[in-house]
């Protein structure tokens, strides 16, 4: 993901997020604002408006105004968000060996009214090459579209009305969101099938736009498959209830604050992500969740303590931790083969050893060919992910740690590179980086020395 003018990132700013992604840090230097874009861009491809270009303020995540995005809230500046493309599965481009899209990049604008505009699009090769471009023209609504897969207008020849068509409808088609489809250059006359001269003048064209075509669905599913595999966990998770009630319809996912982890367990009954739940909280030193139905539209979670003769307690007098902890577990255990979860510290209201117990499962989950990524600020759980990169638990290429802080006003992020043995060279130690223990150490130390010399 690379983005520019974002918040405190004025400077065009890459992030990789692999298997697993640490983004460690002090309070208000920017960590969240390393995987906003993705929640940004995430629940814009769901806007009940078709023309929302960018939804800015919504349920999954909310950024404010355009003005407040904006490095230094400079409403002149142009927006942009480039996101890389997987190719893994393309059946589409195992036929046109030319069509390889490798980067999507978006910007976008604020026009006098206010409203977020989409006024540039590219699709662009692995190697940087643009594809397509499709440029706002003046204050729209129609784009200029450029690309090398079209043909000129000397290879088709002239006059040829029918291209000329296909062409203002390709200039005027208009976005979903931030996205294109290229259908508007496939509309073919009869009179292209009925005049044999016609058609093969036209006949290039009509290639080129199916191919543009393709290559749009290309970068529309993978775009898709990847922002819609996205949960979101925020930083405060709803408080634990005596009794829930069933939603009117079955949800998709916790929730940004948890609040459908109860449900969606105890709709699923005793499956393997029950089970999976079950034994993390076991593992954490709780015991066994349990459920009991109230009727037709409730129920009660109750937590069979371990150690103490199997007494039932409901969650809701169970401490703030389990319910900060439960729905972390559940989205983990539900988050599909390619999807992703991103967790607001997952550490919260946890104790050092459960902190410890939080990292294997973090591990864990991204071992099962899932995405995580956390915004943690506990040693603890960077301490337990690079022993199980030691260990060979998980590899140090799949783990990404990344330390944001401010320079001159702006937010940087700096990945700490780790060797095979997750071994980080001093040289490479940034300052600041998780000092505060060991300058303790040392002040404890002297102390001490200066006490017993006394």
């Amino acid at each position: 993901m690379q983005w520019e003018n974002f918040r405190g990132f004025s400077k065009p700013t890459s992030l990789s997020f692999p298997r697993l992604t640490l983004l460690i840090g002090r309070n208000n230097v920017g960590k969240t604002s390393a995987y906003a874009p993705l929640l940004i861009l995430r629940q814009t491809l769901e806007a009940r408006n078709p023309r929302t270009a960018l939804l800015t303020r919504g349920e999954i995540f909310d950024a404010g105004t355009y003005r407040d995005l904006i490095t230094d809230h400079n409403q002149d500046k142009r927006l942009v968000f480039a996101i890389g493309l997987t190719q893994d599965g393309w059946i589409g481009s195992r036929r046109n060996k030319n069509i390889q899209p490798g980067i999507l990049e978006v910007s976008f604008a604020e026009a006098e009214s206010g409203e977020v505009l989409l006024v540039k699009y590219r699709v662009l090769a692995p190697d940087g090459t643009p594809l397509v471009t499709r440029t706002l023209a003046g204050n729209g609504p129609s784009y200029t579209v450029t690309s090398p897969i079209l043909p000129t207008s000397e290879s088709i020849g002239r006059p040829l009305r029918e291209v000329s068509e296909l062409r203002k409808s390709l200039r005027e088609e208009r976005p979903v969101g931030f996205m294109f489809s290229g259908y508007g250059a496939l509309g073919m006359p009869s009179s292209w099938r009925e005049n044999e001269e016609r058609w093969k003048k036209a006949r290039r064209w009509y290639i080129a736009a199916n191919n543009l075509v393709e290559l749009h669905m290309l970068v529309n599913q993978e775009i898709e498959r990847s922002l819609k595999g996205i949960s979101y966990l925020g930083p405060l998770r709803s408080l634990p209830k005596r009794i829930y009630r069933l939603s009117a319809e079955v949800p998709t996912d916790v929730g940004r604050d948890g609040e459908y982890a109860p449900e969606l367990l105890f709709r699923r009954g005793t499956d393997r992500v029950h089970a999976s739940v079950n034994k993390w909280l076991k593992e954490l030193g709780y015991g066994q969740l349990e459920f009991a139905a109230q009727g037709e539209e409730f129920f009660q979670v109750n937590l069979r303590q371990e150690g103490k003769g199997g007494i039932q307690v409901n969650l809701a007098h169970c401490g703030i931790g389990l319910s900060q902890l439960l729905p972390m577990l559940v989205q983990g255990a539900i988050t599909p083969t390619g999807g992703t979860l991103i967790s607001q510290q997952p550490e919260i209201h946890l104790n050092p050893a459960q902190q410890c117990k939080i990292a294997d499962f973090l591990v864990e989950t991204a071992a099962q060919n899932k995405r995580v990524i956390v915004e943690t600020h506990s040693e603890h759980v960077l301490l337990r992910v690079r022993r199980r990169i030691a260990e060979g638990r998980i590899s140090s290429d799949d783990v990404a740690v990344y330390f944001l802080d401010k320079e001159e006003g702006r937010t940087v992020a700096e990945r700490i590179p780790m060797g095979g043995l997750a071994e980080v060279a001093p040289s490479t130690w940034p300052t600041g980086f998780f000092e505060e223990q060991l300058e303790d150490s040392f002040a404890l130390a002297l102390a001490q020395s200066r006490k017993k010399d006394a």
